[in-house]
């Protein structure tokens, strides 16, 4: 499922939010504080958004009312894009979860004109829809099966593409908290398991990076 994250071939943030062409933000772009609503479920706006700065948490609520985070964005990030399959309705919330959020904004026809000029950048976003997909449906499978420490075990593990080796080290985008949303537990939860975790000896981990040091001994504690 990572190699959705691994696909080096494009720079979807230069392609699509051209910071050297002057205003290009002022008339393509947004700008939302924290917990404002982008989009709504049932709303049929035709646009694709890519996060420029901040971040965004794509969200339903269950009938009791409890939030399940499906994703959360950083920059250089596109959401919305099933409109390009002929998706009427978007099916979820859109949430700045950043401080300061802005983004960038493109039409559907330009998109698909930037994917018929270019049929490897094309691809590359026919399969960025598909593996997302899958992750998602991946992990609210694993919201409703799993144990919150099997969910972060879980999580940690699908960072990771499995040619890498035990010492290599992942770049993410993630605060404990944004963890704590996407596997459905608290933060608190997540620091208690992650200092375990780094104290046995299987990873290390920076806000920004994660070294898995022991993914036997990981993979094993999720069997």
């Amino acid at each position: 499922m990572s190699e959705i994250w691994h696909m080096d071939n494009f720079d979807l943030y230069s392609i699509l939010c051209p910071s050297k062409i002057k205003d290009y933000f002022k008339t393509n772009g947004l700008s939302f504080k924290k917990g404002d609503v982008i989009y709504f479920p049932e709303d049929d706006e035709q646009k694709i958004y890519l996060v420029s700065k901040g971040k965004v948490k794509l969200c339903n609520y269950n009938q009791d009312g409890e939030e399940v985070v499906k994703l959360i964005l950083s920059k250089g990030e596109i959401f919305g894009e099933k409109t390009l399959l002929g998706q009427a309705k978007r099916e979820e919330y859109a949430i700045a979860e950043g401080d300061v959020t802005y983004l960038c904004l493109l039409s559907i026809d330009k998109m698909r004109n930037l994917m018929r000029d270019n049929e490897q950048f094309g691809l590359f976003i026919y399969k960025l829809i598909g593996l997302r997909v899958k992750k998602i449906e991946r992990r609210l499978e694993i919201l409703v099966c799993k144990d919150a420490e099997e969910r972060l075990l879980e999580f940690i593990k699908d960072l990771f593409d499995d040619n890498f080796n035990e010492n290599e080290t992942i770049k993410h985008p993630y605060s404990q908290n944004d963890i704590a949303k996407l596997i459905g537990t608290s933060r608190e939860t997540v620091s208690k398991q992650m200092s375990k975790y780094k104290k046995q000896g299987w990873i290390d981990y920076t806000r920004t990076s994660i070294t898995l040091k022991n993914k036997k001994a990981l993979i094993s504690a999720m069997d």
